[in-house]
């Protein structure tokens, strides 16, 4: 066998050999668990922030706008007249027949139509303004408050294990028996 090969196979295997020998731990070392008897169990009291909700509702003003038709002949018009106009300007060019000339006819026959489409729904909003009118609605929205309040915030634990005594807090009630470590 070729000793580079021999060398890479050789430098495998310690690869995955080291990280399984590194972890493997004395067998005292691992941890063990036993079940101990529960002798004793007194609950731990302390004083502890209590969120409580509550709706709160007011009458509050708010405006609204009148639902009206609002025809769309102003607007109609407008925009005819100013294509007209836009359209009419165009030509404006000195006679002169150029490239793009069909084009900028378009161009501005649209922006005239928009732009008198614009001006007539102006004027018509100036004249005949919006309406609104007042109404009281209940808004509601959650406060929250907090208060003190006692409560069972751990448990002090008296266990029996090989004969003696030995005493934990816990944050969860224990029943008759608990879990230990033990070397």
């Amino acid at each position: 066998m070729n000793s580079k090969l021999q060398k890479v196979i050789a430098i495998l295997l310690i690869a995955c050999v080291f990280p399984a020998w590194a972890g493997h731990k004395h067998r005292d070392q691992v941890p063990r668990y036993r079940y101990a008897k529960v002798v004793d169990v007194q609950p731990v009291y302390g004083t502890v922030l209590v969120p409580e909700d509550h709706r709160v509702c007011q009458e509050q003003a708010v405006q609204r706008r009148v639902a009206e038709y609002r025809s769309p002949g102003p607007a109609i018009f407008g925009a005819i007249v100013g294509g007209v106009i836009g359209n009419q300007l165009s030509r404006g060019h000195g006679g002169h027949r150029h490239h793009g000339y069909k084009h900028d006819r378009t161009a501005a026959t649209f922006a005239g139509a928009v732009i008198g489409g614009a001006v007539a729904t102006g004027i018509q909003n100036s004249k005949y303004p919006a309406r609104y009118y007042t109404e009281n609605v209940q808004v509601c929205n959650t406060q929250t408050t907090w208060y003190n309040e006692e409560q069972v915030v751990a448990w002090d634990v008296s266990w029996k294990y090989r004969g003696r005594i030995y005493h934990s807090r816990m944050v969860e009630p224990p029943g008759d028996r608990i879990r230990v470590r033990v070397n």
